[in-house]
């Protein structure tokens, strides 16, 4: 009888719900998946331990974890962005770094949508009326605007900005986009920002990018403009933003990311007004969630057998 080769052992890095292994799992047919009891340091050692491949989701790992993955070949992020993966130190001892460009995509344009909606026509403080027993806010009339035919600036043009684009030709908006790398179409970063109804930012976080959109850049936008940030927090400088929120300079902010997470208790936003928060869920639907893990448990099952990685997805 030919003995089977055993299936690739792979840390998942991020304690999942006991009831979500099984499905995990299934989604992942053929890897012996390794669940963490917790998010702690020794649980993630634990789990790492004699595993060839690793998943990293939203909890960071940190480089000390590399001290004790000596079979590790491959750590996978879950979606698109790795600032949560030490790179180059994973690089520098020969470990692969991969992600799933785009596959996010859908997910995370339609949270975008809806948190333009949102905070355009103040659903959530309408909801908030309603519950306390009242009715309409008086100054809707005043207050509240259409995304249709808006001005909608998007910093940032890869496969989220292109499907937010796509979305919003059904609201006969006037798209604009920047992107550092120039290209067609691209318009100047000021440009944007200064023009924009609606300002949505798409970017990775770097150094490049750390607090990109400051008090500087906020005092340029329009008076009652909206800014949505659905990428990464670090994007968006937080006392600026709650400053200009204050002084009604804009009009309101959907914020699905934070420099910190989960959002503090004593964080300044909280008591911003005109802000629909969103708790890091862009991807988080049951469909994408789907997606996501057949694309990389795809990809760690290519690697295992010795086959290449599709180019787009490695990292450095």
């Amino acid at each position: 009888m030919t003995r089977l080769p055993p299936a690739p052992r792979v840390a998942m890095l991020e304690r999942f719900a006991p009831d979500v292994h099984p499905r995990l799992r299934d989604l992942a047919e053929g890897l012996d998946l390794v669940f963490c009891a917790s998010d702690s340091a020794e649980d993630r050692r634990a789990a790492l331990s004699g595993a060839e491949y690793a998943v990293v989701r939203a909890v960071r790992m940190e480089e000390a974890l590399l001290d004790h993955t000596p079979h590790l070949k491959l750590i996978h992020q879950w979606g698109t962005g790795t600032d949560g993966i030490p790179v180059a130190a994973a690089r520098s001892r020969g470990v692969t770094v991969a992600r799933c460009p785009g596959v996010n995509a859908p997910s995370v344009a339609d949270l975008t949508i809806g948190l333009m909606l949102a905070c355009l026509r103040r659903i959530p403080a309408g909801d908030a009326r309603i519950r306390a027993g009242l009715w309409a806010a008086p100054d809707l009339y005043e207050t509240g605007r259409d995304l249709t035919g808006a001005r909608v600036g998007l910093i940032g043009f890869g496969a989220i900005g292109q499907a937010v684009a796509a979305r919003l030709s059904g609201f006969d908006c006037e798209v604009l986009h920047h992107r550092a790398s120039g290209g067609p179409g691209s318009t100047a970063l000021d440009d944007v920002i200064a023009s924009a109804d609606v300002l949505s930012l798409h970017l990775p976080a770097t150094a490049a990018t750390r607090h990109l959109i400051n008090a500087d850049r906020i005092a340029r936008m329009k008076p009652g403009a909206v800014l949505i940030n659905t990428a990464r927090g670090e994007l968006v400088d937080e006392n600026a933003l709650c400053a200009a929120l204050h002084a009604g300079q804009i009009g309101g902010a959907g914020l699905d990311v934070f420099e910190h997470e989960p959002l503090a208790a004593t964080s300044p936003l909280r008591e911003a007004p005109n802000v629909v928060f969103s708790a890091h869920s862009g991807g988080r639907t049951r469909d994408n969630f789907a997606r996501v893990v057949r694309y990389w448990a795809r990809n760690i099952r290519l690697h295992a057998a010795g086959e290449a990685i599709s180019a787009g997805d490695l990292v450095g």
